[in-house]
C-alpha cells in the first residue's frame, strides 16, 4: 500500500469519523418524503400527550411471572403486563462482568411495553389477571402462551404473548373489547423506553428505528420526530442488540420519537383510528423482537428485520464480508484468524491494482530528476510545463492516473469492513491469541507493575502496526520531493493514535495488511528489477 493509499485511506477514515461525530452531535434528522407527514411535532393532540399514571413500586396488589427459556430469561409483573426483567443469556455485559445483558435498560423511565389507548392510558399500569404459575420453563422445542385480562371503566384489554424456546421472537395479541352502551373512537399505543444495553463503538449508531420501504434512522436532539404511513416495524438499538415491534397488519400508522435525556429515546406507536360499538371486539397482532442483532436470529421469523442490521452506506460490500467471516470461523473456530484469510484474499483480490499502481510509481520515481529539470526550466510559464510533462508521460508510456484508480476501487471495500468489524456481534467478545481477548475492544498487554496514564495497558499490536506502516512506507517507492517524505513519516503515527481504542479486530486487519503489503511489495520489487 503506497503513500497516497495511506494518505487516502487516513483521509477516508477522517471524514468517515467526522461525519458521524458532526452529523450525530448537530444535525436534525433528515425527515422522509414530505407527503408522509400529515402532522407536525408541536401539533399533538393533548389527549395523546397524556402523562401516564404510575403506581409505586412493591404495591402490594403486584405480582410477577418468571420465564425462562434457553434464550432469555423474563420477568413480568401483573401491573401493566410489562417486563420488569429480559435477560439474554448467550451474551453477558463484559469479559469479566458475567451479568447476562439486560433489555430493560431505562427501568426507572418505563417497564416496557406499556400498551394503552389514547383515551385510557391507565390501561398500561393496570391490574391484570393472568396465568396461576408463577415460574414458567421452557425447552428449545416447547411454546407456551400466556394470557392476561384488565379494564379500565368499560374498556377491556386481553394480552396473550406466545413465548418460544428457541427464538428472540414474541408473539404479542392485544384485543380491546368494549362493555359500555357507547360508541367509542380511539387508538392503540405500545410504547418502549431504552438506553443502550451494551457497550459499543461511539461511531455507531445507537437510538430509534423505523423500518418503511428502507431503514430510517431516528437521530433525535431535543425535539419530537414522527413519521405517518405505511410501517414494517419501528424499535430501538444500539451497537448489538434490538427491540423492534412488527405490526402483523397493514395500515397507516404513527411513530412518534423522544429523546428524554441524554441516553434515553423514546419511541410510541400509534394505530388507526377505530371505532368500536357496544360489545365489539378488535385485535391486533404484532412479533415482538427482543434479542441480538445476529442475522441468524434476526431471519428465524421475520426475515425483513435483517435489515436493521445496517452497515452503511457500503451495505453492499458489508453484508458477503459478514458472511466470508462466519464462514471461516466454521473452520478456525477462530474469528481472529477469520479476519486474518480475509484480509489475505483481500490482498490477492487487489494484487493486480497493486501491482500496476506499483510499477506506475516506480517509473515515476525514475522519471523523478527529469520532472525537477522540466519544472525549473518552466517555473515561469506553467502552461508550456504541463505540456510537456504530458509529451513525456505520453514517450514513457506512463498514465498518471493508473496509482489512483486501484486506490478508488479499493476503498469501498476497506470502509465496509471497517464497519463490518466495528459492528459484528460476532466479534463481541471473541478472542484471539494470547493477550487479545476480545476483538471488539482494544488490545491492551497489561503487566502487573505497569500502568499506563489513559491506557492502562501497553497496545502491542496497534504499535506493531504502525512499526509495520513505517517499514511499509520506507519500502514504497515515491516521486515526491525529501521535504515531503519526511511529512509522509507523520502517517504511521498519525494512524497509530487513531487506532489505539479501535477494536483489535480492526488492527489486527491493519496489521495483516500491512504486512501483506511489504511482502507484495519486496515481490514486484524484485520483478521490476528483472524487467
Amino acid at each position: 500500500m503506497d503513500n497516497r493509499v495511506l494518505l487516502a485511506i487516513a483521509l477516508s477514515f477522517g471524514v468517515l469519523i467526522l461525519f458521524q461525530y458532526l452529523y450525530f452531535k448537530y444535525f436534525a434528522p433528515p425527515p422522509l418524503k414530505q407527503e408522509n407527514i400529515t402532522q407536525s411535532a408541536n401539533q399533538i393532540p393533548p389527549k395523546e400527550a397524556t402523562t401516564l399514571p404510575s403506581l409505586p413500586k412493591g404495591s402490594p396488589s403486584e405480582k410477577f411471572w418468571e420465564i425462562k427459556t434457553p434464550f432469555i430469561q423474563a420477568k413480568l409483573t401483573n401491573l401493566g403486563v410489562r417486563f420488569t426483567e429480559f435477560k439474554l443469556l448467550s451474551y453477558f455485559q463484559g469479559l469479566k462482568n458475567q451479568k447476562p445483558i439486560e433489555l430493560v435498560s431505562a427501568p426507572k423511565e418505563a417497564f416496557p411495553l406499556e400498551i394503552y389507548t389514547m383515551n385510557n392510558p391507565q390501561l398500561a399500569v393496570t391490574n391484570y389477571e393472568g396465568p396461576t404459575f408463577e415460574k414458567l420453563e421452557l425447552s428449545s422445542k416447547e411454546r407456551k402462551e400466556l394470557s392476561f385480562v384488565g379494564a379500565v371503566s368499560d374498556l377491556k384489554m386481553e394480552k396473550k404473548l406466545i413465548f418460544k424456546g428457541n427464538s428472540y421472537y414474541l408473539d404479542l395479541e392485544v384485543a380491546l373489547n368494549n362493555l359500555s352502551n357507547q360508541t367509542i373512537k380511539d387508538r392503540l399505543i405500545i410504547r418502549g423506553v431504552f438506553t443502550p444495553f451494551s457497550n459499543g463503538s461511539s461511531y455507531v449508531f445507537r437510538g430509534p428505528f423505523y423500518y418503511t420501504n428502507h431503514l430510517e434512522e431516528v437521530k433525535l436532539k431535543d425535539t419530537l420526530s414522527e413519521y405517518i404511513g405505511s410501517l414494517k416495524y419501528l424499535g430501538y438499538m444500539d451497537v448489538y442488540f434490538l427491540v423492534a415491534l412488527i405490526p402483523k397488519e397493514d395500515g397507516n400508522f404513527r411513530a412518534t420519537f423522544r429523546k428524554i435525556s441524554e441516553d434515553i429515546d423514546e419511541f410510541i406507536f400509534w394505530s388507526d383510528e377505530f371505532t368500536l360499538n357496544p360489545n365489539e371486539k378488535k385485535t391486533f397482532n404484532f412479533k415482538i423482537y427482543l434479542g441480538p442483532k445476529k442475522t441468524e436470529d434476526l431471519k428465524k421469523e421475520y426475515p425483513l428485520l435483517t435489515k436493521s442490521l445496517y452497515f452503511g452506506i457500503f451495505d453492499f460490500v458489508a453484508k458477503p464480508l459478514l458472511y466470508l467471516l462466519k464462514f471461516f470461523n466454521q473452520f478456525t473456530h477462530n474469528y481472529g484468524w477469520a479476519i486474518v484469510i480475509i484480509t489475505f484474499l483481500i490482498r490477492i483480490l487487489f494484487y493486480p491494482l497493486n501491482h500496476m499502481s506499483f510499477k506506475s510509481m516506480k517509473k515515476m520515481q525514475e522519471l523523478q530528476p527529469v520532472f525537477q529539470k522540466l519544472r525549473e526550466k518552466y517555473k515561469e510559464d506553467p502552461q508550456t510545463f504541463q505540456r510537456e510533462l504530458m509529451n513525456l508521460y505520453k514517450t514513457h508510456k506512463i498514465n498518471p492516473f493508473s496509482g489512483c484508480l486501484p486506490i478508488l476501487i479499493q476503498i469501498p471495500v476497506f470502509i465496509a469492513f471497517y464497519k463490518v468489524l466495528l459492528m459484528a456481534i460476532e466479534l463481541r467478545h471473541a478472542s484471539f491469541i494470547l493477550w487479545i481477548n476480545d476483538l471488539s475492544a482494544p488490545e491492551r498487554l497489561y503487566l502487573g507493575f505497569l500502568n499506563i496514564p489513559w491506557l492502562g495497558g501497553i497496545p502491542v499490536l496497534t504499535i506493531l502496526m504502525g512499526i509495520s506502516m513505517f517499514i511499509q512506507q520506507k519500502l514504497t517507492p515515491t516521486s515526491m520531493d525529501p521535504t515531503q517524505e519526511k511529512l509522509m513519516l507523520i502517517l504511521p503515527i498519525f494512524f497509530t493514535v487513531l487506532f489505539i481504542n479501535f477494536p483489535s479486530g480492526l488492527v489486527l486487519y491493519w496489521f495483516v495488511n500491512n504486512i501483506l503489503s511489504i511482502i507484495q511489495q519486496l515481490i514486484t520489487f524484485k520483478f521490476f528489477k528483472k524487467t
